[in-house]
């Protein structure tokens, strides 16, 4: 566990928030990346047994593969990242009523933003990936972007750094956001914008 909002433990915790980690080659799989942080994430919320999971991510905006799909009357190109996460989770035993699946975000920023609407209370969530995402969500992106008591859950393995392009990307994306709703769009479109001039191969972390 690695520490989020002062005093608050696991005990405190209510609900599950998985990012996304990508997807394969042809946007029909999770990479393994992906399959870890879900096997983490699904044996934290068996432990809670309470709460939601929210399975959250489509693609980063340079990602530009995969074949068109419509899915509730969207299109996405390939499958969005959140939809396979919960399709792991319920072959691997979930409760699909315990689950949320938020397609729309583009990058960490965004998941934790939209993600943060789909849990219908402020009770505490944990977030669960790997430590260097988590220390640049749990130092710049969840104080300005949750509403709620958050904390950290390591998935084992990962990279033992993130690109170093991707903190002062959030901070970018973060730096002065509106409140409320107006919050989620400024926030698409700023990474959207930077995540097309960086060109980081189509893969976030």
């Amino acid at each position: 566990m690695l520490p989020g909002t002062p005093g608050l433990t696991l005990a405190d915790v209510t609900h599950v928030l998985i990012p996304g980690y990508g997807r394969d080659a042809d946007a029909t799989a999770l990479t393994s990346g992906g399959v870890d942080r879900c096997r983490t994430a699904l044996a934290l919320h068996r432990s809670l047994n309470r709460g939601l999971i929210v399975c959250s991510g489509y693609k980063s905006p340079a990602d530009h593969t995969g074949a068109p799909q419509s899915i509730d009357g969207c299109s996405y190109q390939g499958v969005p990242e959140a939809d396979l996460m919960r399709a792991w989770l319920v072959e691997t035993g979930a409760d699909p009523a315990s689950i949320r699946v938020e397609r729309r975000s583009v990058d960490t920023v965004t998941n934790l933003l939209r993600s943060d609407l789909w849990f219908g209370d402020e009770r505490p969530v944990a977030i669960v990936s790997h430590r260097s995402h988590l220390r640049r969500i749990l130092s710049v992106i969840a104080p300005r972007t949750l509403r709620r008591p958050y904390l950290g859950v390591v998935v084992p393995g990962g990279p033992p750094r993130e690109n170093p392009a991707l903190l002062p990307m959030s901070r970018l994306i973060t730096a002065f956001l509106p409140g409320g709703a107006a919050a989620v769009p400024e926030a698409t479109r700023r990474a959207d914008r930077l995540w097309r001039a960086a060109g980081l191969l189509g893969r976030r972390s």
